[in-house]
């Protein structure tokens, strides 16, 4: 009976990853006559109710691999599958939680594999989520534990994923030379490997810091050589990436026509792969098109939308950079109230994630509306923070800017 179970289990996982659901039902009931109380019945009514949609059930059915009776092995798997639902419905601190659990099973299993697994994906989650802080801390210790392991070669691929993943928590928090020493590292070993899916990701990430830093034509050159790279490779998703940070380079450049041309077709990538967060990020660059061409009605509407759009699927990074677009926006509008309620929030929310771009970005757009109210010993307090907060960054343009700002503010 053991045997016809185990068939049936793996028949029945089988079906609901092809997406086959009255397949898999059909097998789940067999398999519920058969054996309605081991665990491989329950998991597989908790699979079938997540991918029918109807999370509660599965939450129920999950929550029974997880009593005190149940082997340490399968209250682990009831734990990640309860995870993951709290993840994908953006739960942060629901789905670490339970991550936890299931990482203190498979610690108690010494099952290093999968204990590396859960600590990289509550890294991720918590990555995702924009707690980029708990994110620096956790990948930290995951990619210190593979490098010190006797056979940590045969963990290369998850030591590489953990450095990208690092290095983005490094760049959000400001840390621009330990994110870019990640990203040589994962160029390093891709090239070492002739891994060109890793090395065009790891070009466009330094291309990102360049641009951060006001270096432009390195990031350009960047941008450009991973993108010939996905090209070569046929790779959609690496392309629409390199397409999109090609389109903000040029927008920091204010070459709106070139800036234009390139998230247009970074549009048609996602739309034929019907990407939703990779079109919310290109509606989000052209509404940034129309701020610099001064369609300041036109760029609300897209923002506005978009705006929605992602407080449901609860992008944390770019539901960010969306809202402070609309406070500028309102700021050209002369709405000048509303601009400063949405500033103060965003610069509030951007402290909470430590985003070391955001917030001194935020205390220039705060100090711009000081000075249209006439408040310029406001403005300077602003003025004066993000100026040291970008030369932490080593962002030569905005250091420049607001260098000139406060010598205005002082000759006046």
């Amino acid at each position: 009976m053991n045997r016809r179970v185990n068939e049936l289990y793996q028949a029945g996982m089988m079906a609901l990853a092809d997406e086959n659901l009255i397949k898999g039902k059909k097998i789940l009931d067999k398999l519920m006559k058969l054996a309605p109380e081991s665990p491989m019945a329950i998991e597989l009514a908790g699979d079938f109710a997540r991918t029918s949609g109807d999370f509660d059930e599965a939450l129920v059915w999950f929550e029974r691999l997880t009593v005190p009776s149940a082997s340490a092995e399968w209250r682990a798997i009831g734990f990640m599958n309860i995870a993951s639902i709290h993840q994908n419905q953006r739960d942060v601190d629901t789905a670490v939680s339970y991550y936890r659990k299931a990482l203190a099973e498979f610690e108690s299993l010494e099952d290093h594999e999968e204990v590396w697994h859960v600590k990289q994906v509550i890294g991720e989650v918590l990555l995702e989520g924009g707690l980029f802080l708990d994110a620096a801390s956790a990948l930290e210790v995951l990619l210190h534990e593979i490098q010190t392991h006797s056979k940590r070669q045969k963990y290369l691929e998850m030591a590489i994923d953990t450095r990208r993943s690092l290095a983005e928590a490094y760049r959000f928090l400001g840390r621009l030379e330990d994110s870019k020493t990640q990203w040589l590292k994962v160029a390093q070993v891709s090239r070492k490997y002739n891994d060109g899916l890793q090395l065009a990701t790891a070009l466009d990430g330094l291309g990102v810091i360049c641009q951060i830093q006001g270096k432009f034509e390195e990031a350009k050159e960047l941008h450009s050589e991973s993108l010939e790279i996905n090209r070569n490779l046929r790779y959609l998703e690496g392309q629409s990436v390199n397409l999109g940070n090609l389109a903000r380079l040029h927008i920091q450049l204010e070459e709106w026509e070139q800036a234009e041309k390139y998230v247009r077709k970074s549009m048609k990538i996602e739309q034929k792969n019907e990407n939703l967060p990779g079109i919310a990020f290109d509606k989000l660059v052209l509404a940034e098109i129309d701020i610099g061409r001064e369609k300041y009605e036109s760029a609300e509407t897209k923002l506005l939308q978009l705006e929605s759009l992602m407080a449901r699927e609860g992008r944390t990074d770019d539901s960010l950079a969306i809202s402070s677009q609309i406070g500028f926006v309102y700021r050209m509008m002369g709405r000048l109230d509303e601009a400063t309620e949405r500033q103060t929030k965003v610069l509030a929310w951007a402290r909470r994630m430590n985003h070391a771009d955001a917030v001194p970005a935020t205390l220039n757009e705060l100090a711009e509306i000081e000075l249209v109210l006439g408040n310029k010993d406001q403005a300077r307090v602003y003025w004066q923070e993000a100026l040291e907060l970008y030369k932490q960054l080593g962002s030569e343009k905005m250091i420049e800017a607001l260098s000139k700002g406060l010598s205005d503010l002082d000759i006046e």
